[in-house]
């Protein structure tokens, strides 16, 4: 980028604009797609996080421990996300349990707002 700013010296004024402005134009469209792209994983965390909400529920519900129905939830989470290409959609959700606590975490921070 140095380079292609130093060899600008030679140039009118209205091509280095023309140039700077294509610079701009380039950053602006980057800043675009990443907030578009930050915006669809936020989504989709919060969709996942809201089901692993309601595999947990479902556990608590049945009368399990707090650390047995997390584990049985993940469990869930996995057998509904499988690898094997039962995934009738190309997301594939991390299924670590950070990825999960991240999900969750996500999912009640948005019932919040």
């Amino acid at each position: 980028m140095l380079r292609e700013v130093l060899a600008w010296a030679d140039l009118s004024e209205t091509e280095v604009h023309a140039r700077l402005q294509i610079i701009f134009n380039d950053a602006a469209k980057y800043r675009r797609f990443h907030r578009k792209r930050h915006e669809k994983a936020l989504t989709r965390s919060i969709r996942w996080g809201a089901e692993y909400d309601s595999y947990l529920q479902k556990h608590l519900a049945a009368g399990l421990h707090p650390k047995t129905a997390k584990t049985a939830a993940k469990r869930d989470f996995i057998a509904a996300h499988s690898l094997a290409g039962t995934n009738d959609t190309d997301e594939f959700p991390g299924r670590s349990n950070p990825a999960l606590k991240r999900y969750h975490e996500a999912w009640r921070h948005s019932l919040q707002q």
